[in-house]
């Protein structure tokens, strides 16, 4: 795509490269883990491949929203908002803490920015952008 990238897709990709590193944080601690001697490895390493994959799955995703013109982008990234949401509808359910809510807050501006009409202008092949 050529012209200016939308701010909604520079907001999104921003806040996915930000979900990427705590899902790749959290992988880190999770081999860490099986390292020190985990109670249940088995549960630690394939939680480790999961947010390994989630990490580069939203990684990949989050440079082709950038780079415009690839609608499968954003299926991947609403994919993991959902799951984002309801993980942190339940965590909320079970023990009130404050890491629920920012989850949940990250997840509905991602799905805003990409919804907003210049993101999906922009990552629909042949789609004129409409710029503010």
């Amino acid at each position: 795509m050529t012209g200016r990238v939308p701010v909604a897709v520079l907001v999104a990709c921003a806040l996915v490269w930000l979900q990427a590193a705590v899902a790749l944080a959290a992988a880190t601690a999770l081999v860490a883990d099986l390292f020190r001697g985990a109670q249940m490895p088995g549960a630690s390493a394939a939680l480790a491949v999961i947010a390994l994959g989630v990490a580069g799955a939203l990684a990949g995703a989050g440079f082709a929203l950038l780079r415009g013109g690839r609608r499968w982008a954003r299926s991947p990234v609403l994919t993991v908002q959902l799951l984002v949401a309801a993980l942190a509808v339940a965590a909320w359910t079970t023990a009130p803490a404050p890491w629920p809510a920012v989850a949940l807050a990250l997840a509905v501006a991602v799905v805003v920015a990409l919804l907003v009409p210049s993101a999906v202008g922009w990552t629909v092949p042949g789609r004129a952008t409409k710029q503010p």
